[in-house]
């Protein structure tokens, strides 16, 4: 691997810990979108929770391309047969 101009080989410097921290790399987006966004893979899925006590709020997470794209809605989504649904005890939404 050349690294420098003058052509010598140099080695990549090594890293003392994690390069991404526990919480990622998301995209919060409107629930419209994100159906959009789950439309558009070949093998979709979706991780689901539903959270609160007196009024539920339902949150939604999905990979594409390199993201992961999340919502939340008041109302329960549906989905089609084709996507795996997975539901989780809880889903962290925060960036």
């Amino acid at each position: 691997m050349k690294l420098d101009g003058d052509g010598n080989n140099a080695q990549l410097p090594s890293f003392g810990g994690q390069i991404f921290t526990d919480r990622g790399t998301g995209v919060h987006v409107k629930c419209e979108d994100f159906i959009n966004i789950i439309s558009k893979s070949e093998t979709p899925l979706v991780i689901m929770t539903a959270e609160g006590f007196f009024t539920k709020i339902y949150k939604y997470a999905t990979a594409y391309k390199g993201f992961v794209f999340f919502t939340e809605s008041l109302d329960k989504l549906n989905f089609s047969k084709e996507i795996e649904l997975i539901h989780a005890l809880s889903l962290s939404t925060s960036i």
